[in-house]
């Protein structure tokens, strides 16, 4: 197998894989932003735990 045959095959398949897009509609930009969305809350509230660890051992700015 050949570098080419192998970049032309990932195109072929990210082609592929971009045709079925428009059959899921707008499904694939709602499950992103429900991933971002639970990341952000999930980094919030572990800024958060240790925000209050840090006041309470006295190392807090």
């Amino acid at each position: 197998m050949t570098w080419n045959e192998f970049v032309y095959g990932l195109g072929d398949l990210l082609e592929a894989s971009f045709e079925i897009l428009p059959v899921l509609g707008n499904i694939p930009n709602i499950i992103f932003s429900l991933i971002i969305f639970f990341g952000l809350v999930y980094w919030i509230m572990q800024l958060k735990k240790f925000k209050a660890e840090a006041q309470r051992n006295g190392t807090a700015d």
